[in-house]
């Protein structure tokens, strides 16, 4: 993805008309993949969720989860804070513009200024200075909840390979938000996106994981809850629920 921000004032301008044609291209989008589903949010789905649900399940523990114990043992939990806070401070942009779509004031203004700090006196985002320092924080925000605001409906649960729970609403704010992150204005899109999904889930599973180091009773506890997953229902209820909260709040 390339950025179509620019110095020029003239080329800004153009450009903000540009980025206010896409917003209203992925609205379109949106309210027509989803129009009609509200009161059938997964039904004629549910054989391929679960049957993808199997999939996923078994990619994780057979293939991230044994890459994970790797990246465990060679990258020491310092190290994996700071890739968190990285991919966090990444997101900054995507924060500042959903605050702002949804007529947050306040929050635009704190994720501002987290961005600002962390990526200056953060060392580019690798830490957290701005809660360590001044206890700035603030909640997440991505288009599929600004879709959520302006009451597009979420559409059909379903488990896509890999990415897992989500729904038509949802990968339209995926897609959107893709052009907030800074890095892809300027990396291949597919090659960096891929990279970022592969070491921020690698990085998740591995920070879940005890040290190398820690006793056997804490891997054993790990080992114990590390594939406890709800039925398939549950899930998608929770991720109902969980979407209803983010746009809620």
């Amino acid at each position: 993805m390339r950025s179509w921000i620019s110095g020029e004032g003239s080329r800004c301008q153009g450009a903000g008309h540009g980025g206010r044609r896409v917003i209203r291209i992925l609205l379109v989008i949106a309210v027509c993949a989803t129009a009609g589903t509200a009161s059938s949010a997964y039904a004629g789905l549910d054989g391929y969720n679960k049957g993808m649900l199997g999939f996923n399940r078994w990619v994780l523990r057979h293939v991230m989860e044994p890459v994970a114990r790797g990246y465990n043992f060679v990258m020491p939990k310092w190290g994996q804070r700071r890739v968190t806070a990285l991919f966090a401070n990444l997101s900054g942009p995507r924060d500042i513009v959903n605050s702002a779509l949804q007529w947050k004031p306040r929050r635009t203004a704190t994720h501002s200024k987290r961005l600002l700090v962390n990526s200056t006196l953060g060392l580019g985002g690798l830490f957290d200075v701005s809660y360590d320092w001044f206890g700035w924080e603030a909640p997440p925000e991505t288009f599929d909840e600004t879709l959520g605001t302006y009451r597009v409906p979420l559409g059909p649960y379903v488990i896509l390979p890999i990415l897992g729970d989500s729904s038509p609403r949802h990968m339209v704010g995926m897609i959107a938000d893709g052009f907030s992150d800074p890095v892809a204005w300027f990396a291949p899109a597919f090659y960096y996106s891929s990279g970022k999904f592969l070491l921020s889930g690698t990085n998740l599973l591995a920070s879940q994981m005890p040290s190398p180091r820690a006793s056997r009773a804490e891997w054993d506890a790990y080992r114990r809850s590390r594939f406890d997953f709800p039925r398939y229902e549950i899930g998608r209820e929770n991720f109902i629920a969980d979407e209803a909260d983010s746009v809620a709040n």
